[in-house]
């Protein structure tokens, strides 16, 4: 949700296209003074990421979003649909909770009983809810590297990912509200209303089930999908050539 984990892999675009990364509200630069479901919600999200646009002068966005950022970027083309060039979404959280539900149900079973105890743990730990960076980035390490097929490139993820001590309280802020908003997806009935190019990317080892982006395909009139293999939830660390290969295909297509 902040530029920092993301702009080392995807930069490369740049060299090809205008790219602007941003830090969502309440993440990485974009702190809240106050955050509750006054300040942070999906509705405010979106319109974010059409002030970015007006004052960058775009008229047209090509979106492109990874997991959370892949639901938002539906979101986002679902109100303003006529502001959208192109989109690409990356394995994307579901456009439903129950699929999300079953996507979580899935990661856990990766998990080892001891291991989950001891995420558990932390997750419930005095030193956790003070938001001690070292506390966050071990459960982090153990929690998103069942994301990863690859598992020799955790390391790369957390080099910039990692928390400090800023992020690390704000995420114990966050973390409620961010929660009741993926418990309350409702973007599936809305996507009808986007009618530009859609890609949609879905790695073969992710935890995102793949009735995901098959419902996503079938709801979105102008989709394809495109899967990446021997990887998980990260392609761009796990498999960025064969990503980069197809997110440049679709921008080169008329």
């Amino acid at each position: 949700m902040y530029h920092d984990e993301l702009v080392p892999h995807f930069a490369p675009l740049a060299k090809t296209n205008a790219v602007i990364f941003y830090d969502q509200r309440g993440n990485g630069r974009s702190l809240l003074e106050r955050i509750n479901r006054d300040t942070f919600n999906v509705e405010l999200m979106v319109e974010d990421l059409e002030l970015l646009r007006q004052a960058f002068k775009v008229e047209r966005l090509t979106l492109l979003g990874h997991s959370w950022g892949g639901l938002l970027a539906l979101y986002y083309a679902t109100k303003y649909p006529d502001n959208v060039e192109r989109l690409i979404i990356i394995d994307a959280a579901p456009v439903n909770t129950e699929l999300l539900i079953k996507s979580y149900e899935n990661l856990v079973s990766r998990f080892t009983e001891s291991e989950w105890a001891h995420l558990q743990e932390m997750y419930d730990s005095e030193e956790y809810q003070k938001g001690n960076p070292i506390v966050h980035n071990e459960a982090m390490r153990l929690s998103e590297g069942k994301a990863f097929y690859r598992k020799d490139l955790i390391g790369e993820f957390m080099l910039h990912a990692s928390f400090d001590e800023r992020t690390a309280k704000n995420m114990v802020k966050i973390a409620p509200l961010a929660t009741e908003i993926k418990l309350n997806i409702s973007v599936q009935d809305d996507l009808s209303r986007i009618s530009c190019p859609v890609l949609i990317i879905h790695s073969r080892q992710d935890f995102i089930v793949e009735e995901s982006p098959r419902l996503a395909h079938e709801l979105l009139a102008n989709s394809r999908i495109e899967y990446i293999e021997n990887s998980g939830h990260y392609p761009f660390i796990e498999a960025p050539e064969a990503l980069f290969e197809a997110v440049h295909r679709f921008l080169e297509e008329k």
